[in-house]
């Protein structure tokens, strides 16, 4: 007897993860039959699917997977994170399924528990991806993003929301990053720095406080003799020295009708003094005064 076997193979293109193998043969003795397999495998396969053919009528194919078992035509089935239909031997993904059983349908997005859940189509080809998300004041944002809440700018990373800065006071670009400084029309701003991710706008109105009295900015006023002004920064300038209406920067020295007025510091001290002098010259007066000066040290000294 003769026996004549057709082997005819019809690589079944699966959407998702699956393929299977077909096998049609033809045998005089055992009749026509389909073997299927999964996808790579022989049609010796322990787990092959043996169909027979009758009169020539194919019957519904059911879907041999790997790693996933055999289910049957209109039957549905889950691997990993998808979700198939077997229609005919072909194994189609119908929908996404997240890591919490979330049902994602093809095509779309779903944000649940602070992450974005994708279900996309590229061709024949399905694929899910997730992505963190931030959540804030009851709004979902994407990684990358940057976004106001109040006085501060926030940024969606991957760890979670992250403070780049801070808005000026009344205003919607003017921004301080995080631990910088700036003084404007007599305030201090500060984006400062509090802890790991916390920050803290401040706004300062600046000013001097000078032997028990508060001034503000620009503000010029006179103690003993010296001249002050509150500097932007709330720190003190000196300006000079002043004896009835006579001004007197600081570091000069002047001789006016036979008085010499001085205006110097030491260290950080200020000193006007005043006195008569008959030298013909500013130097010798200030000769002289410096002399005399230091001939009472040398007394107390010795004393």
């Amino acid at each position: 007897m003769i026996l004549q076997i057709l082997f005819l193979i019809f690589p079944i293109y699966i959407s998702g993860d699956f393929r299977q193998s077909f096998f049609e043969t033809s045998n005089r003795s055992e009749g026509d039959k389909i073997i299927l397999t999964a996808h790579g495998m022989g049609m010796d396969d322990a787990n092959r699917v043996v169909i027979p053919v009758t009169n020539g009528h194919i019957p519904p194919l059911p879907c041999v997977t790997s790693n996933a078992g055999t289910h049957p035509h209109g039957s549905t089935f889950t691997k990993n994170n998808f979700h198939y239909t077997c229609k005919n031997g072909t194994a189609e993904v119908v929908a996404c399924l997240a890591d919490d059983g979330s049902v994602i349908q093809l095509g779309r997005t779903f944000v649940r528990s602070g992450m974005k859940h994708f279900c996309s189509i590229q061709g024949d080809t399905v694929s899910y991806k997730q992505e963190s998300m931030c959540y804030e004041n009851g709004m979902h944002y994407n990684v990358g993003d940057s976004f106001r809440n109040g006085s501060f700018k926030l940024t969606c990373r991957e760890s979670g929301i992250y403070v780049e800065g801070c808005y000026m006071q009344n205003s919607f670009n003017d921004l301080l990053m995080s631990g910088e400084s700036r003084i404007e029309n007599g305030k201090r701003h500060e984006c400062e720095i509090i802890g790991p991710g916390k920050v803290r706008y401040v706004v300062k109105m600046l000013g001097c406080n000078h032997e028990g009295q508060q001034y503000s900015t620009g503000q010029m006023w006179t103690h003993q003799h010296v001249r002050y002004q509150c500097k932007n920064d709330g720190t003190l300038l000196v300006l000079g020295c002043i004896d009835e209406g006579l001004f007197i920067e600081l570091g000069r020295d002047l001789l006016m009708e036979g008085m010499v007025h001085r205006c110097y510091q030491v260290n950080t001290t200020v000193f006007y003094h005043k006195f008569a002098c008959e030298r013909s010259s500013l130097a010798e007066c200030v000769s002289q005064s410096m002399h005399r000066r230091a001939r009472r040290y040398a007394k107390r000294v010795v004393a």
